[in-house]
């Protein structure tokens, strides 16, 4: 196998995230749901690591999550609140 089709590049593509902010949750923030940019919902149905990433001052949040189909990360910009579709592969049972 080539060792170049084995490494995906991030997608970094920017996207709408339902998500609720407790105190209850893991990190107090829960994406329920994303949309892309060409209007594809996806639905969470499990989060795996949630973990952070620094950047001199700014703190982007990575989310692995899953529709039980398809697994993802998803990462929060904590300076631009913004979200980005960063990765996107098949589901491996």
């Amino acid at each position: 196998m080539d060792q170049s089709s084995s490494y995906q590049k991030p997608l970094h593509e920017p996207i709408d995230v339902d998500a609720t902010f407790s105190r209850r949750f893991l990190g107090h923030c829960r994406p329920i749901c994303f949309r892309t940019e060409n209007g594809r919902e996806v639905l969470i149905s499990e989060i795996g690591l949630v973990h952070p990433r620094y950047d001199g001052l700014k703190t982007v949040f990575a989310f692995d999550v899953t529709d039980g189909a398809s697994d993802y990360r998803i990462t929060l910009d904590s300076e631009s609140l913004c979200w980005y579709l960063e990765f996107e592969g098949d589901h491996y049972v």
